[in-house]
């Protein structure tokens, strides 16, 4: 009951932000659009910045369960990686929230993307690393834990740029030309960081 109620909460809280932003963003109007007391919102969030934290929380970790579920086919990691690329700019570009906020209020949500982005690009970059090390053997990258971790928060950060940033002479305003960038410049990088199976000389 009380995780339920919790995520529609967060579901009223996010549409809420959509439709008006975060200026204008307050408790009252959560409530009235879930028409509970205000009383019931601060049981689960007892802050308005509580509140906003735990929406974009939510708005992330959908993002990347998404993103999972978009590569989960893809057989082998280079696959993984160009779907994975194509798939997230995607997404974010098409997600009402964060565009919603990058058009109409950017000062509120830039310094979150860029100078204070270290929680952003730290879930990225575990989320990156995570499925790289759950690939069969045969697939398994010649780095170490550190290296891995470096060259995934390498690709968060290409992700991220390329969002707030699209214009480009890489040409990057669509799925097609996303897919044809990754395939040219981001999948033989991975190759050659991919060890051969022992037994089989490169």
């Amino acid at each position: 009951m009380g995780e339920a109620t919790s995520e529609r909460i967060l579901a009223a809280a996010a549409q809420q932000v959509e439709d008006f932003g975060l200026r204008r963003f307050t408790i009252d109007d959560v409530a009235r659009r879930l028409r509970v007391s205000r009383v019931t919102i601060y049981r689960y969030f007892p802050k308005r910045d509580r509140l906003l934290e735990a929406v974009l929380l939510r708005e992330l970790h959908r993002f990347l369960e998404q993103v999972g579920a978009a590569v989960a086919p893809s057989p082998t990691l280079e696959e993984k990686l160009v779907e994975g690329v194509v798939f997230a700019l995607g997404y974010l570009r098409h997600h009402r929230l964060l565009q919603r906020m990058l058009r109409t209020e950017p000062e509120l949500i830039l310094p979150a993307l860029t100078t204070r982005g270290g929680p952003v690009l730290a879930a990225g970059r575990r989320f990156i690393a995570d499925i790289a090390r759950h690939e069969p053997k045969d697939e398994s990258l010649s780095l170490s834990r550190a290296e891995l971790d470096a060259v995934s928060e390498l690709l968060a950060r290409a992700v991220l740029s390329f969002l707030l940033t699209p214009d480009s002479v890489l040409g990057m305003s669509d799925d097609k030309q996303v897919r044809a960038f990754a395939e040219h410049y981001l999948a033989p990088t991975l190759r050659a960081l991919v060890r051969p199976p022992s037994g089989r000389v490169s």
